[in-house]
C-alpha cells in the first residue's frame, strides 16, 4: 500500500499545470552565455556561467525595477535573433517537461524583442536606465517585426512538443505605458488564436493610469472580450487593491497575474473569493520584486497562505526562472516549509486547470489526465463560480472536496 502510495505521488507531480511564467525571463542561463559569448557582449564578473549566474538573480528585494533590470543585461543579444528566439522557445518546452507540467500557458510582450526596441525596463517603468551591455546590433534583418517573434516563438513550441509531453500555449502581452502597441498584439492574438496564441496580458507598473490610459485599456480589452480572446492581467502585484478591482470591472480579466495586494481591502478580497476570481500566484518572485515587503497589512504571513485557507481560486507559477533562480519545483518546496500538504497542490493544480485558457475539448482532456494522474473519478458536473464567464462550466469535477488546513509559516521565515 504504501509503495503504491509513492507510486502514485510521484506520478501525480508529474502532471502540473503552470499558468504564469514569462518565456523570455525563463531562458536557460547556459543559453544566455552562450549567445552572449558569441556575439561578444560583455559579460559580468570574471566572464564565467556562474557569474552570470549570480548577476541574473537578486538577492535583496527592492522593487520591481531592481527585479526587471537582469533584462538588460541579456535581452539585447536575442532582440530580433529569431533563430535564438526559436531556440529558446524550444528549450522552454524541454525544461517544463523535466519539472513535469503537463500544461503551461507562457507569455511574452513580441515587441520587446523588436531589434531597435528600447531596453525592457525602460519601456515598462517608463524611466531612465543604464544599460548594462554595449548597444551592439544584434542582427541586420530590419524585416524582423512582431508577427514575426510569434511565427518563431510557435514554431519552437511546436518542435518542443513533438519531442516532449508537455504542452504550451502563449499569451501575448500588452505594456501599459506603450499603448502604441498594444492594438497590434490584439490582432496578433486574433491571427494566431488557432496556432497556439489563447490570450492577451497588460504588464508594467500597475498603479491608476490616466483617465485617457484607462479609458484606452478598457476599450482594448472590450475588443479582446468581443472577439473571444481570454484575458489574464497583471495587477496587485506593484499597485494596491484597488488595481485589482480595475482590471476585473473595467478590463474584464478572467483571471488576475499576481494579485497580492487583494488582501488589503476585506470587503473586496472576500468578494473575490465568492465569485472565484482566480489568483496566479508566484511565490518566489512576489518576495524578489518586493510586492510582499509593499503590503499595506502589519502581518507578515504570505497572502497565498490567506488563500488557501479560505478555499480561494489560485494556482502556483514560477513568474521568470530566469531571474528568481527557482522553478516549480522550488517553488513547492517553499510552499512545503510554510505548511501547503499535497491536497493543496493537488486543489492548485485543478484549480489551474479549469481556468486555464484552452478550448472545451481541450481542457476536458486535460482535467481527464489530472483525474487519471491524481486517482480522482468522478462524473459529477462542475462550475468554477466564475460569475463573469459562463463560459467556465466543465464536465467532470477532480477537486478534492475537502478544505485542508494550513499550517501558517511566515515570509519572514523564508531561507535561502
Amino acid at each position: 500500500m504504501i509503495d503504491n502510495f509513492l507510486f502514485l505521488f510521484i506520478y501525480a507531480n508529474c502532471f502540473q499545470v503552470e499558468l504564469h511564467v514569462h518565456l523570455d525571463g525563463a531562458i536557460r542561463p547556459e543559453t544566455i552565455w552562450e549567445i552572449l559569448r558569441k556575439k561578444q557582449f560583455a559579460l559580468p564578473g570574471d566572464g564565467s556561467l556562474e557569474a552570470l549566474k549570480k548577476s541574473l538573480i537578486v538577492n535583496e528585494p527592492r522593487d520591481l525595477l531592481l527585479f526587471l533590470q537582469p533584462f538588460s543585461l541579456y535581452h539585447p543579444a536575442f532582440k530580433g535573433d529569431l533563430e535564438a528566439i526559436e531556440r529558446f522557445a524550444f528549450e522552454f518546452v524541454e525544461d517544463q517537461s523535466k519539472e513535469g507540467v503537463a500544461y503551461c500557458e507562457a507569455r511574452l510582450c513580441p515587441h520587446l524583442l523588436l531589434p531597435d526596441s528600447p531596453s525592457t525596463v525602460d519601456i515598462i517603468n517608463n524611466v531612465e536606465t543604464p544599460n548594462t551591455v554595449s548597444h551592439q546590433t544584434t542582427t541586420n534583418n530590419s524585416a524582423v517585426d512582431p508577427r514575426k517573434i510569434v511565427e518563431a516563438v510557435l514554431r519552437g513550441i511546436e518542435r518542443g512538443e513533438e519531442k516532449y509531453s508537455t504542452k504550451v500555449r502563449l499569451i501575448l502581452c500588452c505594456i501599459r505605458s506603450k499603448s502604441d502597441w498594444s492594438w497590434e498584439t490584439l490582432d496578433l492574438c486574433d491571427e494566431f488564436r488557432l496556432r497556439g496564441v489563447v490570450g492577451i496580458d497588460m504588464v508594467g507598473t500597475d498603479v491608476p493610469g490616466a483617465d485617457e490610459e484607462i479609458a484606452e485599456a478598457t476599450r482594448l480589452f472590450e475588443k479582446a472580450k468581443e472577439k473571444g480572446i481570454h484575458r489574464s492581467i497583471h495587477a496587485g502585484e506593484g499597485g494596491g487593491w484597488k488595481c485589482v478591482k480595475q482590471v476585473l470591472t473595467s478590463f474584464g480579466a478572467e483571471r488576475i497575474g499576481h494579485g497580492y495586494s487583494v488582501i488589503e481591502d476585506e470587503d473586496f478580497y472576500k468578494e473575490c473569493v465568492e465569485k472565484r476570481v482566480h489568483f496566479e500566484m508566484c511565490p518566489h518572485s512576489s518576495y524578489l520584486t518586493g510586492s510582499i515587503k509593499a503590503l499595506k497589512l502589519p502581518s507578515k504571513r504570505h497572502p497565498i497562505l490567506r488563500l488557501a485557507e479560505d478555499g480561494a481560486s489560485f494556482s502556483i507559477s514560477t513568474d521568470n526562472p530566469a531571474l528568481t533562480g527557482s522553478h516549480l519545483t522550488e517553488e513547492y518546496e517553499l510552499l512545503r516549509t510554510w505548511g501547503f500538504n499535497e491536497a493543496l497542490f493537488t486543489r492548485a493544480n485543478f484549480e489551474a486547470a479549469y481556468k486555464c485558457f484552452l478550448p472545451p475539448e481541450e481542457k476536458q482532456e486535460l482535467l481527464a489526465e489530472l483525474r487519471n494522474a491524481y486517482g480522482i473519478i468522478s462524473e459529477n458536473e462542475i462550475v468554477t463560480n466564475d460569475k463573469t464567464d459562463s463560459s467556465s462550466t466543465v464536465t467532470g469535477s477532480g477537486l478534492p472536496s475537502q478544505k485542508p488546513v494550513v499550517n501558517i509559516a511566515s515570509w519572514e521565515d523564508k531561507t535561502y
